[in-house]
């Protein structure tokens, strides 16, 4: 109950009294018992028209008449009534009151009042709060509910995607449900989604609220990709057809694609990466149809297969043991020997493997072996269909195999032999001069022959030839014409050559002091005895010159040395930007730029800003450099600037001094173009 007064007049008071009699919760309302009384002290009246009212939450209760007050220190009521006021949606309510009393005059009160005020009345309990922990899809999870009345019901349902529906009523306080595993099919690019649980309250069959709370739900480790295995063939084709066996393959020779069969995503999702690995050999491929590499290594591997979907799951990992078949290079060598009454019948003593490949027992590679013969100084090369000529396929090496090359080879003759062993992949070389017949002298109208049957010159000799007791030069240093060539393929040969040796180099190797892949150019190799020796280098292009040494095969200095060249002092003048210009100097590596005496204006406010000029190539720094103005007005310094010059030539501006002034400066760096 609350209580409250008018002002007073003339000891007249109206005394207003407020009860909460009771509430309806179904309604969302409470019952309001409201009572207005006129009181008075010392003065009395009657017979005045007098009127009262009393306003509770916009509802206004209305009283007149003529009261009869003659006793001192008595109370007339004059409003007894029981109002019913609704309460706001979450069952609060508070609501302003007032109330008046106006007398008829003379004796009687003349305008009591009470107002600003305001009764609060007792919650009415409505809507149950709800709350739920993330659950996993196909699992159970249990739905928590904080109801306001012991009295209350609770319907609970549930929307995801798209979908809704009730998942049980007639709730107390909690209820579990299991996540429909078809919940999975509407997320299928994310490992967990979000719904909404919503609670309908009712207060018996009155719906009297709905609250919500948000569900996350993961989509279980169990639902991920699969696939059905895998299958692999042999990008190489010509391995592919020798042996086509899916789990054989050829060391070097094959590269293994993958092919991922039956791969597909689980509720909803999709498959969207693929991965294969050899285990151990840092060999994979990320694609369907990929390739695992090439293979230098030979024996059983395993090959790991997996798949992953729109979800980031992997699949089960799938795993296939292969083969690898040892493969090496097809080897040749081999002797020949002049047998037969005249000498003239070649003799062939045969050394030859290729890798034998074998399946099942069944060897696959073949080995062919070809012979080619010529004459000595000629390229007339005929294949030589003899006996030493054949071709294997149950067999894979020889070993001191003597065969005879077909046709006669005159003894007073030298030939070439060529030998060509082959399988079904590569193929190998192997040559051997065949001299004439061991003879001592001979001769004939064209020259003298020692040690052999003249072929050449006026003078063929085989063997060393001394004078007064010492070797002369056995080892040609230039062609017949003086010339350094050292033949077609001299440029691809390797640095460290003990033999006294000019020609030319490329690049190939790391050897080269312009770098690997650097320049070509003249190589020149004196070479002592036991690794002692110097070499030399000029660059085709930069003509540099370079020298190292050699002994007991430690390179003194270990790094070749670079011989310096006095080169010619260059100057320019260039355009820096903003009309300022500069004189350029380079000698040898170094440059220096010095501003020319110029009064301009920098109008820019710049923080590195590209300016059109350039410096021109043979004058740009090795790496950027920051050239420093100081700007001088009236012989004081008023401003400072920074031309930021780039390796690649071009000019960048930071200044925050316009205005005109006398820009000045000089800067020195180290450039690496070529000489202007």
């Amino acid at each position: 109950m609350a209580e409250f007064w008018s002002n007073n007049d003339r000891s007249y008071y109206i005394r207003l009294w407020v009860d909460q009699v009771s509430q309806n919760i179904a309604e969302n309302s409470s019952q309001v018992r409201v009572r207005l009384a006129l009181t008075n002290g010392a003065h009395t009246f009657a017979d005045y028209s007098c009127t009262a009212s009393v306003t509770v939450d916009g509802q206004t209760l209305s009283w007149s008449g003529m009261p009869s007050m003659l006793s001192q220190y008595s109370s007339i009521m004059l409003i007894d009534e029981t109002v019913t006021i609704g309460h706001n949606a979450d069952g609060t309510k508070t609501f302003n009151l007032s109330a008046t009393f106006s007398g008829g005059g003379g004796w009687s009160p003349g305008s009591l009042t009470i107002g600003g005020n305001s009764f609060t009345l007792s919650t009415i309990p409505r809507s149950s709060s709800v709350s739920v922990s993330a659950g996993v899809i196909g699992s159970s999870v249990t739905i928590n509910i904080n109801r306001q009345s012991s009295s209350f019901k609770h319907t609970v349902r549930y929307k995801w995607a798209g979908k809704s529906g009730t998942i049980a009523s007639n709730v107390d306080t909690s209820t579990s449900w299991t996540i429909p595993f078809d919940f999975a099919n509407d997320i299928p690019n994310s490992a967990s989604g979000t719904g909404t649980i919503y609670v309908d309250t009712y207060s018996g069959s009155t719906k009297t609220g709905t609250q919500s709370t948000t569900l996350t739900a993961s989509v279980p480790a169990s639902i991920k990709p699969t696939f059905s295995g895998v299958t692999l063939s042999d990008l190489n084709s010509a391995a592919q057809n020798l042996i086509p066996n899916f789990d054989t393959f050829i060391q070097v020779i094959s590269n293994i694609k993958v092919g991922f069969n039956g791969a597909v995503g689980s509720y909803g999702s999709s498959i969207t990466g693929y991965y294969a690995e050899i285990i151990g050999k840092n060999q994979s491929t990320s694609s369907n149809g990929g390739s695992l590499g090439i293979m230098n290594y030979h024996g059983i591997i395993k090959i790991r297969a997996r798949v992953s979907d729109s979800r980031g799951r992997w699949s089960d990992t799938r795993e296939v043991s292969v083969t690898v078949l040892e493969y090496f290079a097809p080897a040749l060598s081999f002797s020949i020997a002049r047998t037969g009454s005249t000498s003239s019948t070649l003799t062939v003593t045969r050394n030859a493997k290729v890798a034998p490949l074998t399946v099942s027992g069944s060897q696959r590679n073949t080995m062919t072996l070809t012979f080619k013969v010529a004459r000595l100084g000629t390229n007339d090369f005929t294949v030589n269909n003899g006996q030493a000529t054949g071709a294997w396929s149950s067999i894979s090496n020889l070993t001191n195999s003597r065969a005879n090359l077909a046709g006669n080879y005159l003894a007073n003759q030298s030939w070439v032999v060529i030998g060509i062993l082959e399988d079904r992949f590569t193929r190998t070389e192997f040559m051997i001069n065949v001299a004439t017949e061991s003879v001592v002298f001979s001769y004939d109208r064209s020259g003298v022959g020692v040690n052999k049957i003249r072929e050449q010159g006026a003078l063929d000799v085989k063997g060393d030839i001394y004078a007064n007791d010492q070797p002369i030069q056995q080892y040609q240093l230039t062609n017949a014409d003086g010339g350094l060539s050292r033949g077609s393929a001299q440029w691809d040969d390797v640095w460290n050559k003990q033999a006294t040796e000019f020609g030319w180099r490329s690049g190939k190797y790391d050897d080269n002091p312009t770098g690997k892949n650097g320049e070509w150019g003249l190589y020149q190799n004196f070479w002592l005895d036991d690794w002692k020796g110097v070499q030399f280098f000029t660059s085709l292009d930069s003509k540099r010159f370079f020298f190292r040494t050699y002994n007991n095969k430690e390179w003194r200095p270990s790094q070749w040395k670079e011989v310096a060249t006095i080169q010619e002092t260059v100057k320019r003048e260039v355009d820096l930007g903003w009309f300022i210009k500069g004189n350029i100097t380079r000698i040898g590596n170094m440059v220096t730029i010095s501003t020319v005496r110029k009064i301009t204006s920098l109008d820019t406010l710049s923080d590195y800003r590209e300016v059109k000029e350039t410096i021109p190539a043979g004058f740009r720094p090795a790496q950027e450099v920051n050239f420093a103005l100081q700007g001088i007005s009236d012989s004081t310094v008023t401003g400072t600037a920074i031309l930021h010059l780039a390796s690649d030539g071009k000019i960048r501006l930071t200044s925050k001094s316009p205005g005109n002034k006398y820009w000045t400066g000089t800067i020195t760096y180290v450039t690496s173009d070529p000489y202007p």
